[in-house]
């Protein structure tokens, strides 16, 4: 298993792989692992080396090899299919290894042969029961879910993101464990999407980051996902400076930059006494949250009290108007804490669900 680098390390390795100016997946496949997720600014190659990489093995492993593009939107898929797929594989790349596209419906062919998988997560509803999955099939599945954060000022969807991505791989996937790696490729937003809170991740400083999870029937704790967070190389800084989107947007556009802004004012690590309120934004247990102190808010533990909050009607508790309005006080007066940064962006989520209804 991999140790886990301090952060100056990772930022030192994360660096020297980044010096020559485009991003490289191969580090990073050193570690056995099912997801691989890359943040970093536009135009930094991540798109290109998924891409490059999924052509190797489909080249190496020929029918051993199944390889699916995701993305979220279904315009966005129509449009890496047009003109021979150009705007999906990079005609260098497409010259380099001598490939022939065509598409037909959601299936890419090279030389007219079945080759890749392109679906989008706004038809994730439309794919069920459709048999993707081979249970004889004992290759590579290789999945990419590209530009997996939404930009700012992008259409929000009408679909959970989260729910239909986890519908898609289960689609092509059913409970396949072994030869599976899941590539994630986005760039870093003032919000985490919700598939980086799904890892309970969002990255507050550059480099590579490891996630390991309990394994109880193995008793070992397992790696399941590396994360490389890119700081921008001066080469890359460089390159970019004076161009168009540099000239309009400057350093005021994070998916560009990769620059951090998140919010840690709020997130304070403090040791808490009683349990003062529950706030609930829906009947599961996951949306609820408790209030230690009267204003420290970390996530429900099935604390006992009798102070619900209801922030919506027709759940299981007192849906109390005057209690809704201390909420919002509390909240858009930034008088609540938070024991962790994760816990404040499903909070804020929440809230902001709460404000569009």
């Amino acid at each position: 298993m991999p140790k886990k680098l301090t952060y100056k390390e990772a930022a030192r390795a994360q660096k020297a792989r980044a010096e020559s100016r485009f991003y490289q997946l191969n580090s990073m496949l050193g570690n056995k692992c099912m997801f691989y997720i890359v943040l970093g600014g536009r135009m930094t190659g991540k798109s290109y080396a998924g891409a490059e990489f999924l052509i190797k093995q489909k080249r190496e492993l020929k029918d051993n090899c199944k390889n699916i593009w995701m993305r979220i939107s279904e315009t966005s898929v129509n449009m890496m299919k047009q003109n021979r797929c150009k705007s999906f594989i990079d005609p260098d790349l497409q010259r380099k290894y001598k490939l022939d596209l065509s598409s037909k419906g959601m299936y890419i062919k090279n030389h007219k042969e079945d080759w890749m998988t392109v679906m989008s997560l706004a038809e994730m509803s439309k794919t069920k029961g459709i048999g993707f999955y081979d249970k004889d099939f004992d290759g590579w599945y290789n999945i990419v879910f590209d530009e997996f954060q939404l930009e700012q000022g992008e259409k929000r969807t009408s679909f959970d993101i989260l729910y239909n991505f986890i519908g898609l791989l289960e689609n092509n996937l059913r409970t396949s464990k072994d030869k599976v790696r899941i590539f994630l490729f986005g760039n870093t937003l003032e919000e985490a999407s919700s598939i980086l809170k799904a890892f309970n991740f969002i990255p507050q400083s550059f480099g590579r980051f490891y996630l390991h999870k309990w394994n109880k029937y193995t008793k070992k704790r397992e790696l399941y996902a590396v994360i490389d967070n890119l700081e921008p190389t001066e080469e890359y800084l460089k390159d970019r400076y004076g161009s168009a989107a540099d000239l309009l947007g400057g350093d005021r556009l994070s998916n560009y930059t990769n620059e951090l802004t998140k919010d840690v004012e709020l997130v304070v690590k403090k040791r808490t006494h009683k349990p003062t309120a529950i706030i609930k934004f829906s009947k599961y247990h996951s949306s609820w949250y408790t209030v230690w102190d009267g204003n420290y808010i970390k996530p429900y533990n099935r604390e006992q009290i009798d102070n619900d909050i209801a922030m919506i009607p027709h759940i299981p508790a007192k849906y109390n108007l005057e209690k809704i309005g201390w909420v919002n006080d509390m909240y858009f007066a930034r008088a609540f804490n938070f024991n962790s940064l994760i816990t404040q962006q499903y909070f804020v989520d929440e809230m902001t669900k709460i404000k569009k209804r």
